[in-house]
């Protein structure tokens, strides 16, 4: 089995009470089979308030209004404080931590909607890279019987070529983005024609044809595509009112060419943190194309997202670029039903 970890994945530490956006506060928290056999079993004096806070029903913990209720008054997890650690049902142990599974290999990687993942990120020290180990160990052949390993090699090489681009700081970021989304529009187009062995050829020129997608990067276009984040679901009405906000702001700037260039060329070291923020979401999302063939869409995932965050803080100054980016991603990443919707927007450019 081959292991691949973001860098600072097994040195993250929870703040708990410290932090400023809970992730015990406005998601519903699923408990697994295995857990909510144990939390049903348990027989300490604890039992009776952590079998009250549950819905065994719908299998998650109950909330009181819009907290988790093992979640007490001082910001601290009831359960993990009197049963420790390792009874933490495996969403409350994982997270802010993801995985995706491919065929012997497992990738790991740290979830931006968690505060102090993106401060960390942030930090001008931190630098994205992945840590690769491997052991003897082998999945299941059944469990990945329909898995699409010629896809997945395919994508893993573009994968990589797209972030050793993404590192090239001789390019502006924007033109390293406007580069990686044509080399996924350009993958997409060979993979749609069946011609998958193609693909190893695919490398970032300016030769692509992007017109009429979200390849392109133009004030009115980028702004356009905001649509698609006002459609969706919301944990806080306040978020659709956040982009909302910046969708105005810069509809009403469409000739201030000073602050669409300060927005999305920003100066270096403003440069770097977006450049960590593309990296990340680029490692998470774009070989999951292994499994449902959205190259171009998945690519645009990590792109596109980038750029609505540069715009975002751009608009708004009073709210940190921290804030800004751990709300994208509660808001976006943490929802299957809008993670979709950005797949069919960007499908549908096609």
């Amino acid at each position: 089995m081959i292991y691949r970890k973001q860098t600072g994945y097994d040195d993250f530490k929870c703040i708990a009470d410290k932090c400023p956006k809970s992730c015990c506060i406005g998601w519903q928290i699923m408990i697994d089979d295995e857990s909510l056999d144990r939390y049903s079993a348990e027989k300490s004096s604890f039992g009776d308030r952590l079998k009250g806070g549950i819905n065994f029903d719908e299998k998650c913990f109950r909330q009181n209004n819009t907290r988790c209720s093992m979640l007490n008054d001082n910001g601290l997890c009831d359960l993990h404080s009197t049963l420790g650690e390792d009874k933490l049902c495996y969403t409350c142990k994982m997270f802010p931590r993801h995985v995706e599974e491919f065929q012997d290999i497992r990738e790991y990687s740290l979830s931006l909607s968690c505060p102090e993942v993106t401060r960390m990120i942030l930090e001008p020290d931190y630098e994205f890279d992945v840590d690769e180990s491997e052991d003897e160990t082998f999945d299941d052949p059944d469990e990945f019987e329909e898995f699409d390993l010629l896809l997945f090699d395919r994508l893993d090489y573009a994968r990589d070529k797209m972030l050793q681009l993404a590192a090239a700081k001789e390019l502006s970021l924007q033109d390293r983005m406007s580069l990686i989304a044509g080399m996924g529009l350009k993958l997409q187009r060979l993979y749609d024609n069946g011609a998958i062995f193609d693909m190893d050829d695919v490398d970032f020129d300016d030769e692509f044809d992007c017109a009429g997608t979200s390849a392109l990067l133009s004030l009115e276009h980028c702004t356009n595509t905001m649509d698609v984040l006002l459609g969706m679901e919301v944990l806080e009405e306040s978020w659709r009112e956040s982009i909302k906000y910046a969708q105005d702001f810069w509809k009403n700037h469409t000739l201030d060419f000073v602050a669409w260039k300060s927005a999305m060329y920003p100066e270096a070291d403003v440069e770097f943190k977006f450049q960590k923020i593309l990296e990340c979401l680029l490692f998470t999302y774009f070989c999951g194309a292994a499994y449902d063939g959205q190259i171009y869409a998945r690519t645009m995932i990590a792109v596109q997202s980038t750029r609505w965050l540069m715009m975002l803080h751009g608009a708004d100054k009073d709210a940190s670029l921290q804030q800004i980016i751990y709300l994208y991603s509660r808001e976006v990443e943490h929802s299957d039903i809008n993670v979709n919707r950005l797949i069919e927007f960007f499908e549908g450019e096609l």
